[in-house]
């Protein structure tokens, strides 16, 4: 099985990160659960590589295909200049 095979076959369960990282890993993904200290408390996420996404950032509705591919890139792009792991004031879940 190819890696890009492992990838589609990982299934996206925002609500235990640490099975999802594992999950990536098997998949050949560098992803590691990870609780991160910010400006404002406390932010539970993913470490992808070398960049940090929060679970706030996951949640998002426009983050939603973008993550079922895995595309971690992509949900990076979005990111304004000023981004923080502080989670904006509205998020939709």
């Amino acid at each position: 099985m190819t890696p890009q095979q492992k990838r589609t076959q990982v299934m996206i369960q925002l609500d235990d990160l640490c099975e999802l990282a594992e999950e990536l890993r098997e998949a050949g993904i560098d992803a590691w659960h990870e609780i991160v200290y910010g400006p404002h408390g406390y932010q539970e996420g993913l470490d992808i590589g070398q960049d940090f996404f929060p679970l706030w950032e996951l949640r998002m509705a426009e983050n939603r295909d973008a993550l079922e591919r895995l595309d971690f890139t992509e949900i990076q792009g979005r990111r304004s200049p000023d981004w923080s792991v502080a989670p904006p004031r509205f998020v939709e879940p």
